[in-house]
């Protein structure tokens, strides 16, 4: 199956991938993974996505806020299995506010790989193998919020860490130029 072209990163975002090989208790009575296990995989590779750009949780309060998630929408597309080993691809769409999408496509991958790296690795683009086997796309839509929970907007510092191509500020909307 192919990547939908909604579900085609821009060539100026960062992208990463990480892997996950799917364990034994993430799968359901039917031998397939749980549902609610890959909402698991999708919410480690934005961890991982964000600590790769130097977001940790503790940076991301140092700039006022976390992210929480406000919606997630999950396609099932095949089933994987205990033992398989998932690559999860993720990006993010452009903020609005104090919200940003993150999507995500998540592939079997073939057990030839190799060595898989632990904590995700950005890669570009063009670095999405379109003949991979997609098992899943989703998408999740986070917020920025304060340490009490009231959202706030996404400072401009953390929405230009997940451009590779350094645009500067001016280049971001206009609210998103230090305008609070």
């Amino acid at each position: 199956m192919k990547a939908d072209p909604e579900f085609i990163p821009d060539a100026g975002v960062h992208v990463c991938e990480a892997f996950i090989r799917v364990r034994f208790h993430e799968v359901d009575a039917l031998g397939h993974v749980n549902n609610a296990a890959y909402l698991n995989y999708l919410e480690q590779a934005a961890i991982d996505h964000a600590v790769l750009l130097g977001l940790d949780l503790e940076r991301l309060r140092r700039l006022g806020g976390v992210f929480v998630a406000r919606r997630h929408e999950v396609i099932f597309l095949r089933q994987a299995y205990a033992g398989d080993v998932l690559r999860i691809v993720t990006w993010l769409g452009e903020p609005r506010g104090a919200r940003v999408e993150r999507r995500y496509l998540v592939y079997r991958v073939a057990e030839t790989m190799g060595e898989l790296p632990v904590g995700g690795r950005l890669l570009g683009a063009h670095d999405l193998a379109a003949e991979e086997e997609i098992v899943v796309r989703g998408r999740t839509e986070w917020v920025f919020t304060s340490e009490q929970g009231k959202p706030r907007r996404i400072p401009p510092e953390v929405a230009l860490a997940f451009r590779p191509d350094g645009r500067a500020a001016e280049s971001l909307p206009e609210v998103y130029r230090g305008n609070r």
